[in-house]
């Protein structure tokens, strides 16, 4: 019995808070936690071929995989229904136990969500492979010489390194034509500079000033090719360029004309370019030996020694107890005005 009103009432304010205290309690669920149930509620439905199929479905029980539906096709195929997180297993041990099993399809309404986020995943993932990519090949990996003036490449090399530009550079922050006019006026032996990307390599193309190529002149109002052969590249600071790269040219033929258009206005000008031109020649050695091309490449690359040769390559002919052999030389000529 209870003394009093007041007893009764207090007591009553105090199961009230209890249950207050024990439902604040209890967690509410987080964004993650409804996405997962979400997730979780995708159903994979798989078909299964194979022999004493009751027996495999009672095996999948005894593993705790829960089929959520079952369809036998026929003696030796079954139709199975499980969620998402026991389809692994299931797939596992199907496989395990020699059964084929395939997917037909998953269900459920959380699997737009599912696709939405295996979709997200591989946007993210192209797009860090984009921008890895991307950053991979601005890396300068290798500095390459080639040309007659690359008995300079260490002083290049060594001024290169000075104005910052070296393996692990990049070669956005190159500014080439200020570059090559840079190495050019710190070195008098060179008369020609070029710098490319190849890849991640550098490639810098040197020329000597005493090679087959003519001294520079500012009084030259056209540029003419000295050979037959294939633009490989120009460049032109001053006048028109009458070709481009890989065109065909003759020996004579105009590359650069010493004119400007300005203002509407033809002006003659001196002619500052460069015209890179791969040339081929032939070359035919005798022997009595067979198997002598090495013989023959070496003695094609002494008679074109003052070329800077690009590629060889020999065809062998028998004729008369004698073998032919006939060395194409495909080597670089360079054209300077200026």
């Amino acid at each position: 019995m209870w003394k009093n009103k007041k007893d009764r009432k207090n007591l009553k304010i105090d199961n009230l808070k209890r249950k207050k205290k024990v439902f604040n309690k209890t967690k509410k669920p987080s964004l993650l936690d409804k996405l997962l149930d979400r997730v979780k509620g995708v159903k994979v439905v798989y078909s299964i071929k194979g022999l004493n199929l009751d027996n495999f479905i009672n095996l999948l029980k005894n593993r705790n995989i829960t089929l959520f539906d079952l369809k036998k096709v026929s003696n030796k195929q079954l139709i199975v229904t499980v969620s998402l997180f026991d389809s692994k297993k299931l797939f596992a041990f199907a496989k395990e136990m020699c059964y084929n099993i395939e997917k037909v399809k998953e269900k459920g309404l959380g699997y737009p969500l599912l696709l939405a986020l295996r979709s997200t995943g591989l946007v993210v993932g192209c797009l860090v492979f984009i921008i890895t990519t991307t950053l991979l090949s601005d890396v300068v990996y290798q500095i390459s010489f080639s040309g007659t003036g690359s008995v300079c490449k260490r002083e290049v090399y060594e001024y290169l390194d000075s104005v910052g530009v070296k393996e692990g550079s990049r070669f956005s922050q190159i500014d080439y034509q200020k570059l090559e006019d840079q190495i050019l006026a710190e070195n008098n032996n060179l008369s020609f500079v070029s710098l490319e990307k190849h890849g991640n390599t550098l490639m810098v193309d040197l020329a000597l000033a005493n090679s087959q190529v003519d001294r520079l002149n500012s009084q030259i109002y056209s540029l003419y090719s000295t050979v037959d052969g294939v633009v490989e590249s120009l460049k032109v600071y001053r006048g028109t360029p009458l070709v481009k790269v890989g065109d065909k040219v003759e020996n004579g033929a105009l590359l650069v004309d010493g004119y400007m258009v300005i203002k509407e206005k033809t002006v003659k000008i001196n002619v500052l370019a460069s015209v890179s031109v791969i040339n081929e020649q032939k070359f035919i050695y005798i022997d009595e030996l067979d198997n002598a091309e090495d013989k023959a490449i070496l003695l094609a690359e002494a008679h074109f020694s003052d070329s800077q040769i690009v590629s060889l390559s020999v065809e062998k002919y028998a004729k008369d107890k004698e073998f032919i052999y006939e060395v194409s030389v495909k080597r670089r000529i360079i054209i300077h005005a200026g």
